[in-house]
């Protein structure tokens, strides 16, 4: 598999994972829980409406973009955009651990985002060694 071809699988894998999160955070529905937070008010804030758009549609649009744009800037940018938010994910991963209420299924999978955010991180690096390496 090609370095295009596995980046944008890694970001459309990295969309799925925070989908998948989010689902996992409303099963407690199912079981009555009250899974609002303490201080909703019924509308979701511009801020939250922002941050959502920034981690699920950006990421799903990275991995398409990934698809048909594989040059040099985008690569770069890429790489600076998986690794913070690689960043962000070892502090997810974090706070679930030692911070929230433990859930397994939420610690497996925010241990699952930080492998696949590194393995993109590895890959885009890789590749624009490799087309240093060529140039020189």
């Amino acid at each position: 598999m090609n370095a295009q071809t596995k980046t944008a699988f890694c970001w459309l894998l990295l969309g799925i994972c925070y989908l998948t999160h989010t689902l996992l955070h409303m099963f407690g529905l199912f079981y009555g829980a009250d899974i609002r937070l303490p201080e909703a008010t019924g509308e979701v804030s511009l801020w939250v409406q922002a941050f959502n758009t920034v981690i699920f549609t950006a990421t799903l649009l990275m991995s398409f973009l990934s698809l048909l744009f594989f040059g040099k800037g985008f690569r770069r940018f890429s790489l600076v955009w998986g690794l913070l938010l690689l960043l962000l994910n070892l502090f997810h991963l974090a706070t679930t651990l030692f911070v929230e209420t433990f859930d397994l299924s939420q610690a497996c999978l925010q241990a699952f985002v930080p492998a696949v955010n590194a393995v993109l991180a590895f890959e885009l690096w890789k590749s624009l060694k490799q087309e240093r390496q060529r140039a020189a």
